[in-house]
């Protein structure tokens, strides 16, 4: 799962209601395709997170992403290979990463590098 760790300011924006192209829970990273919301995997940019869970071709309420928040998610693979400052992919399930460089979820925390382990970044476009 994705969830918002911290944000430099203290503005909160407010919750989208967006149409899904597939059944999505809360904590997945998203991004349009066809008109509606899918999983976004891989080197995606995700445009959103859920913040709560929509069944396929319902509403689902999202938080938009923005650079300068900090995102909290596991690793779903072992870590021992990533460094602070890597870009990564997302996984597959979308709600945790690779350490697969090439993509847009740059590394700054690091709590431990078992697989599930907590890890913390940024989205980097």
């Amino acid at each position: 799962m994705f969830k918002l760790h911290r944000k430099s300011s203290a503005v909160t924006e407010a919750i989208e209601y967006v149409i899904a192209g597939e059944e999505l829970a809360i904590g997945i990273l998203v991004k349009y395709s066809e008109g509606k919301l899918v999983k976004a995997t891989g080197a995606d940019v995700p445009e959103y997170v859920t913040v709560g869970s929509a069944k396929a071709d319902k509403l689902c309420p999202v938080k938009r992403i923005y650079e300068d928040e900090v995102y909290e998610t596991r690793l779903s693979v072992d870590g021992s290979t990533l460094k602070l400052g890597d870009k990564v992919t997302i996984a597959e399930n979308a709600d945790t990463i690779t350490t697969a460089t090439g993509g847009n979820f740059q590394v700054i925390e690091i709590e431990a590098t078992a697989v599930g382990s907590k890890v913390r970044g940024l989205f980097r476009r």
